[in-house]
């Protein structure tokens, strides 16, 4: 393994540049993982011949970042000093690992007669989009469409929160999701406060997609006005709302309890 000590080494300046800047992410088709669970699915679905490992130098004490580094064979592995470390992660509790990846090239699904789509529109915060994506995979979703004002899926905390789940569901950025309700050609449920049927009470299809919005602002009312059913979810006296991820869990679930059962997807572990 190399050694790497000083901040201003080129190869730690191209590690913040991939922490923190979403144009040279996509620049060089490279992704950040922190963590060793994302880094360990990731492998499972790719490998990472090819790629990089960063240590952080205290971390290689632990058994499970040990591990890592013994069997790092046919990956540049690098190890940095705490501080120096810390510069290339944007997360506040990094793991002690880090992989240099290729971007991964996942093929949009054909259309099928059953599966669900997600419709994500303008969640910002990126913990909350990694999961629910995370939670779209493990349901058995089979296609992720979030829209412009969307947080970036690909950043190292986007990767984080979800686990795994860009690596098994397609995802499509920057989308005009009040015109992709029309192309899935299928029937749109959209999540909102006031909808007039409880989720538990809506008919949902084999083929579907769920609408989820932002933090606070919630569902475009054009997107909204073209959704077949708009749900609410019956929640106790004084609560006012869910965590974005948390309302797009129970969705999914609500429609695998209908009868569809997720295929296991052995990449989204815990955190």
């Amino acid at each position: 393994m190399k050694s790497i000590t000083s901040r201003d080494n080129p190869t730690v300046r191209r590690l913040v540049r991939l922490s923190t800047s979403a144009r040279h992410r996509r620049m060089e088709r490279l992704l950040l993982l922190d963590g060793v669970h994302v880094i360990q699915a990731y492998r499972d679905a790719f490998g990472l011949d090819g790629g990089q490992l960063v240590f952080r130098a205290e971390s290689l004490r632990t058994p499970e970042i040990g591990a890592w580094a013994e069997v790092s064979t046919g990956v540049e592995a690098l190890v940095l000093p705490g501080p120096v470390f810390a510069l290339c992660t944007p997360v506040e509790t990094p793991t002690g690992v880090l992989a240099v990846v290729p971007w991964p090239e996942l093929v949009w699904p054909a259309p099928s007669r059953s599966g669900f789509f997600v419709l994500v529109d303008g969640v910002q915060d990126p913990g909350n989009l990694g999961a629910i994506l995370r939670s779209a995979a493990a349901a058995g979703g089979v296609g992720a469409l979030l829209s412009r004002h969307c947080a970036d899926p690909w950043s190292p905390r986007s990767l984080r929160g979800g686990m795994g789940a860009q690596f098994l569901l397609p995802v499509r950025e920057g989308c005009d999701l009040v015109a992709e309700c029309s192309a899935l050609g299928a029937p749109v449920i959209a999540a909102d406060a006031g909808g007039a049927v409880s989720l538990f009470d809506v008919d949902l299809p084999a083929r579907c997609g769920f609408v989820v919005g932002a933090e606070g602002r919630g569902v475009d009312p054009a997107l909204v006005a073209r959704a077949a059913a708009k749900v609410s979810i019956p929640m106790a006296a004084g609560v006012e709302s869910l965590n974005v991820a948390a309302a797009a869990t129970l969705l999914f679930y609500e429609w695998v309890r209908r009868g569809v059962k997720p295929a296991v997807s052995p990449g989204l572990g815990t955190p």
